[in-house]
């Protein structure tokens, strides 16, 4: 072992330690694990109410469109299932018909007038 190894601090608690490696991090296996974890649980609590809102919608075009590969909707009963028409996973530009189609997943929601809305999967 190379005899010039400087003492390192660990970036998750802060305590002093002899690297055994030159890329060594960490004090121990288990505060890498715990660093990583932290902030991985940031990030999820940070989505949380995006994602919990996603799903909800999923759920409801799951459960609306059933067997069927297209559905019309009305846009009040949408809302009063909690469907949510700000969340959604991407958007396509659909000027030739109704100006654009959202979509959640496998699902895509068209604007049909101003209360209607076509569900459809894809």
């Amino acid at each position: 072992m190379d005899k010039n190894i400087e003492i390192r601090k660990c970036l998750y608690s802060g305590e002093e330690f002899l690297p055994k490696r030159n890329n060594q991090v960490f004090a121990s296996k288990n505060n890498r694990i715990k660093y990583h974890n932290r902030i991985n649980n940031k990030l999820r609590n940070d989505l949380k109410s995006t994602n919990n809102q996603l799903i909800l919608n999923y759920k409801i075009c799951k459960e609306l469109i059933g067997f069927n590969k297209t559905r019309l909707i009305h846009k009040e009963f949408l809302k009063g299932k909690g469907f949510d028409f700000k969340f959604f996973t991407s958007l396509a530009d659909n000027s030739k018909k109704t100006g654009y189609t959202y979509s959640i997943y496998e699902f895509s929601i068209e604007k049909i007038d101003d209360i209607n809305y076509l569900i459809s999967k894809q």
